[in-house]
């Protein structure tokens, strides 16, 4: 088989990998991996072989209030497994739910990918979205530790301890708050061990506020390009046809993705989403993504829209979609948007040390392909099976054959 182990180095062929419960025990050629006596040995020859598949911007949470709702978030989580997809990110929603599919799928109760997410914390006067009544069934929106309302006369600290009991890995921070509040509240959730997630723009934080305050992920290309201010902000949506890459060519964004390349704050673009919910956002979002590429921001690949959960025949997840319109629109290449769904990723949820990479003592996290995925990134469908801590799933596409 060919190994693609996401590290940084060319694939390598006639590589074996052995596996002991559910870490990687080595890799390397097969000439120097001796298969000890008992092992179940499988035959890939002619396959390729990559990391496990981060979907980085999913909302399985948002709304499994009822029976039907759990069914479709589980169908929605099995078919994403069986496309490859090992982990999400979940961008908020009931962390009650979310933590017990967290559980579930950890220990293989259900067939699904591993979770991490956020606890979303916002201005008060977001908490009259009708969203949040569903994430807070139950409860007054707003008064959760996974879906808190903040503002200057809140403990943060006691704030941030508590979201970290309901098992999120980090802090997203959402809307109707001030730059020394992101900033206070990104301080607290570093200093307590949460990462901190958050549109890459919000009413009155600009992107260079939200990065300057030390987000660590900030998400949706289109909003970076409020560093223009409002007017030229909406001058530049209503123009939007004209935008290419040349337009974010000038010293305010070079300074912006300068100040994101040295921080280290990775890029979620979501280029999948626009032509579906705002087509004026696609020449933005692709000319975003181009000049931050370019400039050596870290990117990831997200969806906003994980996948159909309905019931029927086979359908891909949509990061495929994400990753072709990287290559296509984004100019990545075919392995740099498959690192931006894998290390990078891993990074993202600050599970490079398990995640990520094909490497000894790292989390069995694999996808089985029948065609090479750095030769064409189409070839990202072409699953045979899928490897997720050490247990062996088929494929999506290879069902029914």
């Amino acid at each position: 088989m060919t190994l693609w182990d996401g590290t940084g180095t060319a694939s390598r062929t006639d590589v074996t990998i052995l596996v002991h419960g559910d870490r990687i025990a080595a890799v390397g050629p097969a000439r120097n991996v001796p298969i000890p006596s008992g092992a179940a040995v499988r035959d890939l020859t002619g396959a390729f072989v990559i990391p496990g598949l981060f979907e980085s911007h999913g909302h399985v949470g948002s709304d499994v209030s009822g029976e039907d709702s759990r069914e479709r978030a589980g169908r929605r989580l099995c078919r994403a497994l069986l496309g490859g997809v090992t982990v999400i990110r979940d961008m908020a929603g009931d962390t009650r739910a979310l933590g017990s599919m967290k559980r579930d799928a950890r220990v293989g109760d259900i067939a699904a990918p591993d979770l991490y997410f956020a606890a979303l914390w916002a201005g008060p006067a977001f908490f009259a979205d009708p969203r949040t009544a569903q994430a807070s069934a139950g409860e007054v929106p707003g008064t959760m530790p996974g879906m808190r309302a903040i503002d200057s006369t809140t403990d943060l600290r006691l704030a941030v301890a508590e979201a970290k009991g309901t098992g999120a890995t980090a802090i997203k921070l959402y809307a109707a708050l001030s730059p020394e509040l992101v900033a206070a509240a990104t301080a607290e959730a570093h200093r307590q061990g949460l990462l901190v997630w958050a549109h890459a723009a919000m009413g009155g934080v600009s992107p260079a506020q939200m990065v300057s305050a030390g987000v660590d992920v900030v998400s949706h290309a289109p909003l970076l390009a409020r560093q223009l201010g409002g007017e030229g902000y909406a001058a530049l949506v209503k123009d939007s046809a004209a935008v290419t890459a040349v337009t974010f060519t000038t010293p305010t964004f070079d300074s912006l993705f300068g100040m994101m390349r040295e921080r280290g704050t990775i890029l979620d673009p979501t280029l999948f989403i626009y032509p579906a919910v705002r087509a004026s956002m696609v020449p933005i979002a692709a000319a975003v993504t181009v000049r931050a590429h370019e400039a050596g921001v870290l990117l990831v690949a997200g969806t906003d829209s994980l996948g159909s959960g309905d019931a029927g025949d086979w359908s891909p997840p949509n990061l495929y979609e994400e990753l072709r319109l990287l290559v296509r629109d984004g100019g990545l290449t075919a392995s740099e948007a498959l690192g931006a769904a894998t290390r990078t990723a891993a990074r993202a949820v600050g599970a490079l040390t398990d995640r990520g990479t094909v490497e000894p003592g790292k989390l069995a996290d694999l996808v089985v392909l029948d065609a090479d995925p750095t030769a064409s990134i189409s070839n990202i469908r072409e699953v045979r099976l899928v490897v997720k801590r050490g247990a062996i799933y088929p494929g999506g596409p290879t069902l029914g054959r």
